[in-house]
């Protein structure tokens, strides 16, 4: 790849760099002062890399609970993967097969440029800023165009479209949920779980009642500390990790659990109690970081968005990653993991029964994923809808993404390099699955 084309395409991978100019070039157009722009546009850029890193913490708190589910519940005799968008599309993307690397960098840059045109000129005005789902939608539909048999000329030009086309229309699809969840239009929703968590927002409206929500929880005086994410937070993830760490040592024994983590182990010598103990307070430490940089992020960006809306893209509203919602929902957000892992179970059954490959459960996804749709039911339907759509989106989701990674969807990965790697945002599922059937259909 040229190096300048090269350098483009690494430094719009890097969230922080995108929104950073993003805020830079709305204070500049509002003509504030040089301290103003210098101070918006770094306290933006950090706020991004605060929430990069606190997403980092939470993660290595999950990781090792997923060990424990993992070995709790051993998968002997069935074929399963492991469910990785980001996994999938770097070992593609650094596989050498062909060209793909260098196209997916291509759709990467011209779909987010035609994007911007349909923001600037459609009634769609939202500026898609998640970085990686950026790259992750622009890997997803190159590849699908890529196992079609186009060429790289027509992959990367048809990949562009659809990609571009998808920025700017998810957002709008989320914004009437996102608008009751936040009270407003200051921010808009970026993410590749947008599909399922439109239809759990739809399901709220049918079940439950969105004037019960799980945030109006009422609660004894003497449990009043509930009330605090950080104490809410740390009591439900122990009792998970407790839990997890349970089943695992009940199911491959002590010795098992506390070996050394090059030989299979968990704990890495660590006794496996104060190990679980350890992992919920590092995930609500991490939990806590990173509502803080959303904070910060809101606090900055929504300001700088003013001169984006006035002079560039009429009425722009910045649509982000979906922190961005947790601080509106934190308790819609823990009952989202724990339903959203009970659905990935039941998906799984489902999946055994039918004899697809079984995608690997995730605690990232049922955290991020299922959380997130659980936000969205509890915004039209309260607390029961909530236990809903987090178990709704675990279920459908486990199914969607067996079914792509069984019917090759995105054509044969292990050829590309993705070995035992498969696709999870249904964002990237669902359209691939539509335009595999219509290539199938015309015998492409």
């Amino acid at each position: 790849m040229n190096p300048v084309l090269d350098f483009i395409v690494q430094l719009i991978q890097i969230p922080a760099v995108i929104v950073g100019a993003i805020a830079f070039i709305g204070l500049m157009v509002q003509k504030k002062p040089t301290g103003d722009v210098i101070t918006g546009t770094v306290k933006t850029a950090l706020s991004l890399l605060i929430i990069g890193g606190g997403a980092g913490v939470l993660v290595k708190g999950l990781a090792p609970i997923q060990s424990m589910f993992e070995m709790a519940f051993p998968t002997s005799g069935i074929t399963t993967f492991v469910t990785f968008d980001e996994a999938v599309v770097s070992a593609v993307q650094t596989s050498g097969v062909g060209t793909i690397g260098s196209e997916i960098g291509l759709t990467m840059l011209f779909g987010y440029m035609f994007h911007l045109f349909l923001a600037r000129v459609t009634p769609w005005h939202y500026v898609y800023l998640t970085g990686h789902m950026i790259w992750v939608h622009a890997g997803a539909f190159t590849i699908l165009m890529h196992s079609l048999g186009f060429n790289p000329f027509l992959t990367v030009f048809t990949a562009s479209l659809l990609v571009g086309f998808y920025y700017t229309v998810a957002p709008a699809i989320a914004q009437p949920f996102v608008r009751r969840i936040t009270g407003g239009d200051e921010v808009g929703f970026a993410h590749g779980q947008t599909l399922l968590n439109v239809l759990c927002g739809y399901l709220g409206m049918v079940v439950g009642n969105k004037e019960k929500s799980t945030e109006d929880t009422q609660l004894p005086e003497k449990l009043s500390f509930f009330r605090d994410v950080a104490v809410s937070t740390t009591i439900v993830m122990t009792i998970v990790s407790l839990l997890s760490a349970t089943a695992a040592v009940i199911s491959g024994g002590t010795g098992a659990f506390q070996a050394a983590v090059d030989d299979g182990g968990i704990s890495d010598g660590q006794n496996w109690i104060v190990f679980a103990l350890l992992m919920a307070l590092q995930f609500t430490a991490g939990m806590l970081i990173l509502l803080y940089g959303v904070r910060m992020l809101i606090g900055e960006i929504v300001p700088a968005f003013e001169g984006i809306s006035q002079k560039v893209i009429p009425n722009a509203i910045p649509a982000l990653d979906v922190p961005v919602l947790f601080a509106f929902a934190p308790n819609a957000l823990l009952v989202g993991l724990i339903s959203g892992l009970i659905g990935q179970i039941a998906g799984m059954a489902l999946c055994v029964a039918l004899g697809w490959p079984v995608p690997i459960p995730s605690m990232i996804v049922a955290f991020f994923a299922s959380g997130t749709a659980a936000i969205f039911a509890n915004s039209t339907g309260g607390r029961t809808a909530a236990w809903l759509g987090g178990f709704l989106w675990g279920f459908i989701g486990w199914i969607l993404i067996s079914y792509a990674f069984n019917m090759q969807v995105f054509g044969d990965l292990t050829e590309f390099g993705a070995e035992g790697l498969g696709f999870t945002v249904p964002d990237a599922i669902v359209p691939g699955i539509v335009v595999d059937g219509i290539g199938k259909l015309f015998g492409v």
